[in-house]
């Protein structure tokens, strides 16, 4: 997968979701609550059996990274108004919120520029056990467009409730959608090296969990056992272990 690749599925995955709210506005309310809950628990997955492992195995620091990246979307998730996990709180669109609604977007893609070719070298030359050292990030990638989709639809309905034009609404949105390839750009300037590797993992773990399990708990029917919901978390923590064999 290359880095061009990676960039423009999620461009294009931001411009869909965007599409999406302008053209059905709340008619999606009732259908992104499944989609939240199969993405949540996909990236739960996803952090567990491919990304933590990966940067355990490239630094021994990679916990405090994990922490890290938790306290970080804690604080990024404040600013932003709940965005990053599909919804959206108020009608009112500042500019904290958006520059941290692209702060987090460029974060969690600097993963996919890393090189895998170098990393999986190094890992097989220095951490023996890890199976899946030499896969590609479209795992990653998918975990990233199941998220980016529902916020790019919160985005959309945030600003479309500001009361801001279609233009200025269209601008906002394609500055958003552009952060990917600034993140993936960013990883492609540096060479391989296991401990920024490893960071840039755990970092992106802390930042996912925190995200995946505010998705999870969202999605929980005020503490009510609901099969459906359970049966779609099911499926996603199971394709996300599924991966683990392509």
């Amino acid at each position: 997968m290359t880095a061009l690749y990676a960039s423009l599925i999620l461009l294009g995955t931001t411009i869909a979701g965007a599409s999406l709210a302008e053209w059905l506005g709340h008619k999606l309310d009732k259908r992104l609550p499944d989609l939240l809950a199969f993405g949540g628990a996909f990236l739960l997955g996803l952090c567990f059996l491919h990304v933590l492992p990966e940067a355990y195995a490239l630094t021994s620091l990679a916990g405090y990274y994990v922490l890290g990246g938790f306290l970080l979307q804690m604080v990024l998730e404040w600013a932003s108004q709940g965005m990053e996990h599909g919804h959206v709180h108020g009608n009112k669109f500042s500019a904290l919120a958006f520059f941290s609604l692209c702060l987090h977007a460029l974060i969690e893609s600097v993963p996919l520029g890393i090189d895998r070719v170098g990393m999986a070298a190094w890992l097989g030359a220095n951490a023996e056990g890890i199976s899946h050292a030499g896969h590609s990030h479209s795992p990653l990638l998918f975990g990233l467009v199941l998220h980016k989709l529902p916020v790019a639809v919160a985005l959309m309905a945030l600003l479309r409730g500001s009361g801001a034009g279609r233009m200025r609404r269209w601008t906002w949105v394609l500055f958003f959608a552009a952060m990917p390839a600034v993140g993936i750009g960013i990883a492609k300037v540096y060479p391989f090296h296991a401990d920024w590797a490893g960071a840039m993992g755990g970092l992106l773990v802390g930042i996912l969990l925190h995200i995946a399990t505010t998705i999870l708990f969202e999605a929980s029917d005020g503490h009510q056992f609901n099969w459906r919901k359970a049966l779609i978390v099911v499926a996603g923590l199971g394709l996300a272990g599924v991966t683990l064999a392509g």
